[in-house]
């Protein structure tokens, strides 16, 4: 198999840098990568290995978007941090993020962006923050002035 170079990285547009972004991942490797890549970009970062520090991070820092892993550790994985996240009231845009190479359905919900394997370009998982950001935003600043 030929050898493909990455994409370049496509820094988010002016007005969403300094957003935050949620990671949560149990590997290390993982996290510092996503970081060092998240920050270059103009993101701020809020990092947890874990659901429970997840929450807590969300609950002091609340995340613009997610992007969770979905075989963390016990007592709960991906998916139950986003449905534990949404009880809190805290909706936020989730990609999940994960080594596993089987999905099964596609999400039938509009906060989850999508299923992602951590053997695609990362390029490609960046590029689906900017859309939920400006969908988040939207969503939670109501309609414009002229329209109230």
């Amino acid at each position: 198999m030929p050898f493909t170079p990455p994409k370049p990285l496509e820094p988010p547009p002016e007005d969403l840098k300094g957003s935050t972004v949620l990671v949560v991942d149990d590997e290390r490797a993982w996290r510092v990568i996503l970081e060092t890549d998240l920050h270059m970009l103009g993101y701020r970062v809020a990092m947890a290995e874990d659901a429970v520090e997840a929450l807590e991070r969300a609950e002091t820092d609340p995340p613009d978007v997610a992007i969770i892993d979905l075989m963390l550790p016990e007592p709960m994985d991906g998916r139950a941090l986003f449905s534990e996240l949404r009880a809190r009231g805290m909706g936020v845009p989730v990609v999940f993020y994960t080594a596993y190479p089987v999905f099964g359905e596609p999400p039938n919900d509009p906060d989850i962006l999508g299923y992602m394997s951590k053997a695609v370009d990362r390029a490609d998982l960046y590029a689906l923050l900017p859309p939920a950001i400006r969908k988040r935003r939207g969503a939670s600043e109501g309609p414009p002035p002229a329209a109230r």
